[in-house]
């Protein structure tokens, strides 16, 4: 499937694998990140590709 376009702009909702905090962030911000720091804990989580790919994946059964 790969990184969907048509998400870009979508606000996309992961959770902190340290504390489950909710992390919001667009299609296309989460598509260059590696890394981001968590709201709830403060703890620099990184983000894989294949954790991006199950992000978008998730959204994309739900559209």
């Amino acid at each position: 499937m790969g990184l969907a376009q048509d998400l870009s702009d979508v606000a996309l909702t992961f959770d902190c694998p340290d504390c489950s905090h909710p992390a919001v962030r667009k299609g296309s911000a989460l598509k260059t990140i590696a890394h981001f720091r968590c709201d709830g804990c403060n703890a620099r989580v990184r983000i894989t590709y294949p954790q991006k790919l199950a992000i978008f994946e998730k959204y994309r059964l739900l559209t």
